[in-house]
């Protein structure tokens, strides 16, 4: 995978978990179902991660090597970083560790 496939894809990934996870939430919110926006963000930009690897490898008949791997592997890890890095998810993350102290 090339590096301008990666930036792309991180881009792709932040802006599709961003749309994902605040839809997911309305849904939740109308249900009155408890979640942690922070868990639900991290799984949903892992899954979108994912699959955009995959169908990258799949387009382009990329052999799937300890390379490639680990290019996926840092593709999630920062999806993950983006996902949760966000300015309202600072200002959530300090509310839930003032509630745990």
């Amino acid at each position: 995978m090339s590096m301008g496939f990666l930036t792309g894809a991180l881009l792709a990934t932040s802006l599709v978990t961003n749309i994902t996870v605040e839809g997911l939430k309305k849904i939740l919110d109308s249900s009155n179902k408890a979640y942690s926006a922070n868990v639900l963000a991290v799984i949903i930009s892992v899954i979108i991660a994912l699959a955009i690897s995959i169908g990258y490898m799949i387009m382009n008949d990329i052999t799937f090597t300890a390379k490639v791997i680990v290019e996926t592997v840092v593709l999630m890890y920062l999806s993950f970083l983006t996902a949760t890095v966000g300015y309202d998810k600072v200002v959530q993350m300090i509310s839930q560790i003032k509630i745990l102290k």
